[in-house]
């Protein structure tokens, strides 16, 4: 440890060290059987001072609203962002987040789920991929806002090497632009993945049950997280069942890719058992989009129409 961090060899640091320590342990709330996997990975962490780094830190990030068990949270991910300076990295990053479109009350939820976000560089890597998000037809402002709250960890992907090569395996399947700006906002997650690697099987799959390019590429823009699904533990038993058992078509499955959301064991099993005892038929939409208070209550819910009891269905 001594070797990573050249201060730790100066005289006087050794008091530093026990200010330090009792910070991190006692104000931030890192548990003290944690402190030497923090210092192992941070050795300067040690002898950055407390006035000088870690207090002005974590009163800026508390200023913000971050809670203490947040804050311990992010340093146990990412001890290096003591390491950098308030003013010359944390308020520049901050600004820049929320001129992308993060609310003020949101900022340090943004970057304590992200911590790494500070070691970033805003010319190099953040500007570009709000450059290249605002090409995909995601708006500065409110929708920019809620997709970087929902993953600010798409700042870590590279555009030419991940974004990009990702929304064209989409354009492929057929999803339109509006299509593949909607998933961005929703489901950023997903731009991050290695397309090849992680939705092809997914797609082989869909296409070896016969489904046409154009189902498939209904059901991913209904439902994105069907590119993410277990083939094996979801997706297939799902289609069995909708098929074996409910004697419905993919056809069916395309009307509604909401379908996959919902548990086969929790939601759609009961529910299709129930309808069966009451001697009811309806669409998977009118099965599955209601709550389960109202499906408790007999009340089935049919696209834009208004709710409806089972005692008013023609049996």
């Amino acid at each position: 440890m001594m070797q990573k961090c050249n201060g730790l060899g100066r005289p006087g640091v050794e008091e530093k060290l026990q200010p330090s320590w009792s910070f991190l342990e006692q104000q931030i709330g890192i548990p003290q059987r944690k402190l030497p996997s923090i210092v192992s990975r941070c050795p300067q962490i040690l002898v950055l001072g407390l006035h000088e780094k870690l207090q002005p830190m974590a009163d800026c990030l508390a200023g913000l609203g971050a809670k203490k068990l947040e804050l311990a949270a992010a340093i146990l991910r990412f001890p290096n962002l003591f390491v950098y300076s308030v003013e010359e990295k944390l308020c520049p990053l901050l600004g820049f987040l929320q001129g992308a479109g993060v609310p003020e009350s949101r900022l340090a939820k943004v970057f304590l789920s992200c911590p790494r976000l500070i070691s970033y560089s805003i010319d190099a890597k953040l500007e570009p991929a709000v450059n290249y998000l605002l090409t995909l037809g995601v708006k500065r402002g409110e929708e920019m806002g809620k997709m970087l709250t929902r993953w600010p960890h798409i700042f870590g992907y590279s555009v030419e090497r991940r974004l990009r090569p990702t929304v064209s395996f989409l354009e492929r399947l057929g999803l339109k632009k509006e299509d593949i700006c909607r998933l961005a906002i929703r489901y950023p997650h997903l731009l991050c993945r290695d397309a090849e690697k992680t939705f092809q099987p997914n797609v082989d799959f869909l296409q070896a049950l016969g489904f046409s390019s154009r189902q498939i590429s209904s059901v991913i823009s209904g439902y994105p997280p069907v590119l993410l699904a277990s083939v094996k533990n979801s997706l297939q038993p799902k289609i069995d069942f909708l098929i074996k058992r409910m004697g419905k078509s993919m056809e069916d499955a395309v009307a509604y890719p909401a379908f996959f959301a919902h548990s086969l064991s929790r939601k759609i099993e009961p529910r299709y058992r129930k309808l069966q005892q009451d001697g009811v038929q309806c669409s998977l939409e009118g099965m599955l989009s209601c709550n389960q208070k109202k499906f408790s209550e007999g009340q089935l819910t049919f696209g834009q129409n208004p709710t409806v009891k089972l005692s008013q269905l023609a049996l």
